[in-house]
């Protein structure tokens, strides 16, 4: 097949047309580093590597853009990938090669992660589940809350204080404030120290 006309087409990409009235889009980086011009001759094995050179460059571009908003599991950044329209093969090479020059990393994410949700008074059992959710393998999660230091009495107090002081003060606020404890992931032992603790001072 021979390249009867190229022409800029949308951002990054190059429209490439052919003398038997094919089309094919492909990245400009590409295009120049194939020095590809009119009369340029490709069989479809040519065309397919070049496709295939083109989903990746722009895969790669597009994940560094997502990177520079907010940090991704492995998993996280490949869904993403595929859902912007890129190939399996070309979202699994750029994942590839941003865990081996360090871009991404699952326990540096979790970490992280799980330091901000455990600011926020999150339980170990909703810091696992979202670490899950975003990607994070289950065992580096699991793993993750083993080592840090997440103290789940102080975190009842903090919300009894802050989010439930009010309800607290109600006919039946003590009971329904320990359900919603309870479905946010604490244990039941540390739910009751906590509220006794905090109704004898409330009381002093």
């Amino acid at each position: 097949m021979q390249i009867k006309a190229i022409k800029k087409d949308k951002l990054h990409l190059t429209k490439l047309s052919f003398e038997d009235g094919n089309e094919a889009l492909i990245d400009n980086d590409v295009c120049a580093e194939n020095c590809l011009k009119v009369g340029t001759n490709l069989n479809e094995n040519g065309l397919k590597k070049l496709l295939e050179e083109s989903d990746y460059s722009r895969a790669k571009s597009r994940a560094v853009w997502y990177l520079d908003r907010a940090d991704h599991t492995e998993k996280g950044l490949y869904d993403k990938l595929l859902r912007g329209g890129f190939t399996k093969e070309s979202a699994a090479k750029v994942v590839a090669r941003f865990i081996e020059v360090g871009l991404i990393d699952d326990r540096r994410f979790a970490e992280n992660y799980a330091e901000r949700l455990a600011a926020s008074n999150y339980s170990k059992r909703e810091i696992l589940q979202k670490l899950t959710l975003k990607g994070v393998p289950y065992a580096v999660a699991k793993e993750v809350l083993e080592t840090e230091n997440n103290d789940e009495l102080d975190k009842i107090k903090n919300l009894l204080e802050k989010k439930y002081q009010t309800k607290l003060q109600k006919d039946g606020g003590a009971q329904k404030v320990f359900a919603a404890l309870s479905r946010k992931g604490f244990s039941y032992s540390q739910i009751r120290e906590a509220l006794k603790s905090y109704i004898e001072e409330f009381e002093e």
